[in-house]
């Protein structure tokens, strides 16, 4: 509690600050909604996303270069509890700098790989329809601690991301974590690959995503695989997506399919259909609906959720 308390007063010396610097962006989103989850046969409130309250900033050093930081606390709306009970900066919490040669941050930081899926998953990653855990393939990592993480400038529409973590671990023998993305976006057509590595585990995940906008539409597809601790080479889980998303109104429509195939018996296998519709209230607030079904769960194979997001 006492670090809780700290944290928060530091967040408010921060947001001081930030109505002094124009450079120093308070931010944050409170995301609520009623649900039914899948595999659940009862009504939960909870967040459709994280919520979140962050501090960013930008500090420039001349000669094209810039310092960067940014910090961010994820809580659940619902009860006002801190998301997580070992790290207060659960979201992002990081310092780098950037310039003519791109951008390199220390500290947590999502990666790589996970930054492929987000992109590729209609509802990036939020939500009872989200299909990220399905392109995660039950390995892969959303965010690393102690990580080392560069991001190349684009080239035409080409930008690589490479990371490395620390395990911090005395006399530990295994490799570190690394992971990288290329990713290429011009006109209409985007495709990207993203791939990660654990030598605390030897858990690897290959992903690849396309993607394109055909105006009235956009379609999305993906296909990864990877393999887990403790199985064989051979055995692979592999995950496969295909997707769309279309302007309606003010809003927008979200469909997509997914199914994860693992070999391990103690892996679950997901087949997910999902269908939803954001509708933008403004640019900041949004009220979405969604529903899903996973044939492949004994009971309660369909979810929902209806909620308000506010982004500030």
């Amino acid at each position: 509690m006492k670090k809780s308390l700290i944290a928060l007063a530091v967040l408010g010396t921060l947001a001081a600050t930030a109505q002094a610097q124009s450079n120093v962006t308070l931010y944050g989103r409170v995301d609520l909604g009623v649900a039914r989850n899948l595999g659940d046969d009862y009504m939960v409130m909870q967040n459709g996303s994280g919520s979140r309250l962050g501090v960013r900033g930008v500090e420039d050093l001349g000669g094209g270069l810039k310092a960067l930081f940014n910090i961010e606390h994820r809580f659940n709306a619902d009860t006002g509890a801190v998301n997580s009970t070992s790290s207060f900066w659960n979201g992002r919490s990081v310092v780098g700098l950037e310039g003519g040669f791109g951008q390199v941050v220390l500290g947590r930081e999502y990666t790589p790989a996970r930054n492929i899926a987000n992109r590729a998953d209609p509802w990036g990653g939020d939500t009872v329809a989200r299909m990220e855990p399905i392109l995660f393939g039950a390995i892969l990592p959303t965010r690393q601690n102690n990580s080392i993480t560069y991001t190349s400038p684009s080239f035409n529409g080409l930008r690589a991301q490479a990371q490395l973590t620390m395990d911090e671990v005395p006399g530990n023998d295994n490799k570190a974590f690394y992971g990288l993305n290329l990713s290429y976006g011009a006109g209409p057509l985007s495709l990207a690959y993203g791939y990660d590595k654990s030598g605390v585990d030897d858990n690897t995940w290959h992903l690849v995503t396309a993607g394109y906008d055909f105006g009235s539409f956009r379609l999305i597809g993906a296909y990864g695989q990877g393999t887990p601790e403790g199985v064989a080479a051979a055995d692979k889980h592999r995950s496969y997506m295909i997707g769309a998303t279309a302007p309606v109104g003010a809003g927008e429509v979200k469909l997509a399919y997914g199914k994860l195939e693992a070999v391990d018996p103690d892996q679950d296998v997901s087949s997910k259909f999902a269908v939803g519709y954001h509708y933008a209230l403004s640019k900041r607030t949004t009220v979405y609906f969604d529903v899903a079904n996973d044939r492949e769960l004994a009971d309660n194979k369909t979810g929902f959720d209806f909620g308000l997001k506010h982004n500030f």
